[in-house]
């Protein structure tokens, strides 16, 4: 029996034991699984992580209610893909195995979470929906943006000049580009 890790579409994770042979990976996952695409279950990625290299199965086409809501890490290695592992949509559940030396090992939730946030670091610095909720001590109050100014007075210097106008009286100043009559 080896672990793996499924996650299903509503991004929940899950470990499963299974009884995994090199041989017989998809008619297995096929028959684990809650949610699937259109087509056959395949791998879609692979990330090598030291010794070890963790597949990724699951399906890239499929039906719209059976969109998988979980982001892969990036950088995912794939032999028919080209879409990036974190930016492609999958369908039905995604299933991650890991390998060391061409065989099955153990591969958990958390050891995904570990390796996630490893790849992820610093990627992931914004505010979650309940740390924001727990800084809002005044609910109903809005914070106004001191900056704002709604009457558009403002005195900060802008990043752009204003050029002079041909027919105004600076427009001897100003500098006309000559014609360009290269032959491209």
């Amino acid at each position: 029996m080896k672990k793996i890790v499924r996650i299903n579409i509503d991004d929940k994770m899950n470990d499963l034991n299974l009884n995994i042979e090199n041989k017989n990976i998809v008619n297995l996952l096929n028959k684990h699984s809650n949610k699937k695409g259109t087509s056959n279950i395949r791998q879609l990625y692979s990330w090598t992580r030291g010794s070890n290299i963790i597949k990724c199965y699951g399906w890239y086409d499929g039906e719209h209610d059976n969109i998988n809501k979980h982001e892969l890490i990036p950088n995912g290695s794939s032999k028919f893909l080209d879409d990036d592992s974190s930016t492609i949509l999958l369908y039905g559940d995604i299933f991650l195995i890991c390998y060391e030396n061409n065989k099955i090992c153990d591969f958990t939730v958390a050891d995904y979470g570990e390796l996630y946030n490893e790849v992820n670091d610093g990627f992931d610095d914004c505010v979650s929906e309940s740390e924001y909720d727990s800084d809002d001590d005044d609910e109903g109050e809005v914070e106004e943006d001191e900056c704002y100014d709604p009457e558009g007075n403002n005195d900060e210097d802008n990043d752009f000049e204003i050029i002079a106008d041909e027919d105004s009286e600076d427009s001897e100043d100003s500098e006309e580009l000559d014609t360009d009559n290269n032959k491209y």
